[in-house]
């Protein structure tokens, strides 16, 4: 029908007609296969017809691909420049949807505070009950719950996620709902074929961004069937749908890498190499130390590194702090106790232990209390 609508514009000199025409096919080819240039070329024709509001649309979804790709530096620049104009155009949908991508872009960096500021402006322009609502649970929450390694929060976002699609629902299919939410709830053992495989035909569960999820869904659930072969060759499809977006591909390797070892398929230990690699180079240490601990439980030797210190603030470095004391340092600021911090960072709690007092001699603080209130105030 858009492609119709597209022949009838060009036909009768339409360019304004023509223009959402493009946009909305270069829409659906970027939810279909993760291909921009549709949406650039709309851009383009926006920008010669002068319609600010087409062209800031695009820049959203332009500026959210690069999030997802791991252009982080891109997609930083590109948010900050086009707030500034929808802001005082005083857009409201572009400014919640730019927003929405700031959040998702410090989720994927695991860096909460961030989000929340992100997210916080984002409820500042009615937010609530909006339609990029669901996003910023799915895309932003979710998915920096699974960079802390925190797995239940990540499915009560995902839960309320659905809830939100249900009651108000969207044509904004990348919150969760039809990708992340399946694979971890097949993971715990809440879903199984009957909900996989209606899911894998519908259109939502075809987009690339969820296909590659579902995939790997597929594949734990063959895993568990005793079917090896197909198995890894789903994962070989969830990989060359996950390849434009870097942060999930590694992301779904560690979240598998556990089933595939209990049911004997597939190349857990090199996956899991592969993931703590990614995540120790974007200093998001909750998930390294995860790979980790999975590569010693399946008997693989894990490779220490000496680097991440780029983290650490200068007046802590100066002090002497280490990688692994700051991690405890930050995880301080949220008034966890030893055990919650050491099966954060997959560590004993009689470690948190030497690391808060090794802290506590380094930055002269008295005791405790106030180690949680200078990492808060960090």
């Amino acid at each position: 029908m858009l492609e119709q609508a597209l022949s009838t514009a060009e036909r009768h000199q339409l360019p304004l007609q023509r223009m959402y025409a493009l946009t909305r096919i270069g829409g659906n080819a970027w939810l279909a296969d993760g291909d921009t240039a549709g949406l650039a070329a709309a851009r383009d024709e926006a920008l010669r017809l002068g319609s600010a509001t087409i062209v800031y649309t695009i820049d959203g979804i332009l500026i959210l691909d690069a999030v997802l790709r791991g252009d982080f530096t891109t997609a930083r620049a590109g948010a900050d420049e086009c707030l500034t104009v929808v802001r005082r155009l005083r857009l409201a949908p572009a400014v919640r949807y730019v927003l929405m991508a700031k959040a998702t872009l410090a989720a994927h960096l695991g860096d909460r505070a961030a989000m929340d500021e992100a997210l916080s402006a984002f409820a500042a322009w009615d937010g609530a009950g909006s339609q990029e609502e669901p996003l910023t649970l799915g895309l932003a929450r979710a998915f920096c719950a699974l960079m802390e390694e925190d797995r239940e929060q990540a499915v009560r976002e995902l839960r309320a996620v659905a809830d939100l699609e249900r009651d108000n629902p969207t044509t904004y299919y990348l919150g969760g709902a039809h990708g992340i939410a399946l694979l971890l709830d097949v993971l715990s053992g809440d879903a199984d074929r009957a909900r996989q495989e209606p899911a894998a035909a519908t259109a939502p569960g075809r987009m690339r961004w969820n296909r590659q999820f579902v995939l790997l869904a597929e594949a734990v659930l063959l895993g568990r069937e005793g079917r090896p072969r197909e198995a890894e060759a789903a994962v070989a499809q969830a990989l060359l749908a996950a390849e434009p977006y870097p942060t999930t591909l590694h992301l779904g390797l560690r979240l598998v890498a556990d089933a595939a070892h209990a049911d004997g398929w597939g190349e857990p230990v090199a996956w899991l190499r592969r993931a703590e690699h990614h995540f120790h180079q974007h200093d998001v240490p909750a998930v390294a130390n995860a790979c980790r601990a999975a590569l010693r439980r399946q008997g693989a030797p894990v490779h220490q590194h000496r680097t991440g210190t780029s983290r650490i603030p200068e007046e802590l470095r100066a002090l002497g702090v280490t990688v692994r004391e700051f991690e405890v340092f930050v995880l301080l600021a949220e008034r966890l106790g030893n055990k919650d911090i050491a099966d954060r960072l997959y560590i004993s709690p009689r470690t948190v232990e030497k690391h808060i007092a090794a802290l506590m001699a380094k930055t002269g603080e008295p005791n405790r209390a106030a180690l949680c209130a200078r990492s808060a105030a960090l």
